[in-house]
C-alpha cells in the first residue's frame, strides 16, 4: 500500500507541473496576443535572428584551384598550388585570391603546417587590402616570425608600399605562452575600417590601426625559411562575429 501511494504521488506530481506549463503558456500567448503579437511572430523572428547571423558569416570568397602569383620581377618567387589535402606556399611565396577586392572583411586562415626549410627567417601571414603595383606589392600583412632559432617569435602587422615592408609602430608581440610554433594555431584577421584585430585560435592577439589603404584583395604568404601547407582560406563579411 505504501508503495502503491509513492507511485500515485510520483503521478500527480507530474500532473501539476504539467498544469504548471500549460498556465504559463497560455499567459505568455495571452500577453503576446495583448501586444498584437502571435507565437508564430516571435518564433519567426527567432529564427530570422539565427539565419542572419548564418547569413553574415557565408564566405564571399573561399581557397579554389586558382591563385593570382607574384609577378617575376618582384620581391616574392612564387605563389599557391593546390595538393591533395589543402593548398601549399613555397618558401618567399604569396598567393592571392583571384578577383576578389573589398574594404572590410573577416580572413580565416586554417588547418596550418609548417615546414621549416632554413633555421632562419621561419615564419607564415596574410595579406589584405593588398594588390600588386608597377613597383611592388601595396598593402598591409599580418605575420608570425622567427628571424632566427635564437630570437623570439614575433607578431605583427606591417604595411607595404611599392615593395618595400614598413613596421606599424606598436603592432608587434611576442609570441603567447602557450601556443606551439610546431602545432601553428588557426589565424583569424578583422578588418574594419582603420582598425586590424588578429585572433589565433579565437583569442585576441593584436590590434592596431592605419589608413594608408582602403580597400584591396586578401593572399597568404610564407616567409623565406618556411614552407606553408594550409587546409582552407576564406573570406568572410565584416558583420561575422564568429571567430574559429
Amino acid at each position: 500500500m505504501q508503495r502503491s501511494m509513492k507511485k500515485t504521488e510520483h503521478g500527480q506530481g507530474l500532473v501539476e507541473y504539467a498544469l504548471l506549463i500549460a498556465l504559463i503558456a497560455i499567459v505568455a500567448a495571452a500577453a503576446l496576443s495583448a501586444t498584437g503579437n502571435s507565437v508564430d511572430d516571435v518564433f519567426e523572428r527567432i529564427a530570422g535572428l539565427f539565419q542572419d547571423q548564418e547569413s553574415a558569416c557565408t564566405p564571399v570568397a573561399s581557397a579554389g584551384t586558382a591563385w593570382d602569383p607574384s609577378p617575376t620581377n618582384s620581391f616574392w618567387k612564387g605563389g599557391i598550388t593546390q595538393q591533395a589535402d589543402g593548398y601549399q606556399v613555397c618558401p618567399l611565396c604569396i598567393g592571392m585570391l583571384p578577383g576578389y577586392t573589398d574594404s572590410d572583411y573577416r580572413l580565416d586562415l586554417s588547418g596550418v603546417q609548417v615546414t621549416n626549410t632554413k633555421t632562419s627567417w621561419n615564419g607564415y601571414g596574410v595579406a589584405f587590402r593588398s594588390e600588386y603595383g608597377p613597383k611592388g606589392l601595396n598593402g598591409y600583412m599580418f605575420e608570425i616570425e622567427r628571424k632566427n632559432k635564437n630570437s623570439d617569435t614575433e607578431l605583427y602587422f606591417s604595411k607595404w608600399v611599392n615593395g618595400k615592408q614598413i613596421k606599424i609602430p606598436g603592432a608587434l608581440v611576442s609570441l603567447p605562452t602557450g601556443i606551439d610554433w610546431n602545432n601553428p594555431p588557426d589565424m583569424s584577421i578583422a578588418v574594419e575600417g582603420d582598425t586590424f584585430t588578429a585572433y589565433l585560435d579565437g583569442k585576441q592577439i593584436l590590434q592596431t590601426s592605419d589608413s594608408t589603404y582602403a580597400s584591396g584583395g586578401v593572399g597568404v604568404l610564407a616567409n623565406d625559411g618556411t614552407q606553408l601547407n594550409f587546409s582552407d582560406f576564406q573570406a568572410k563579411p565584416s558583420t561575422c562575429e564568429e571567430v574559429p
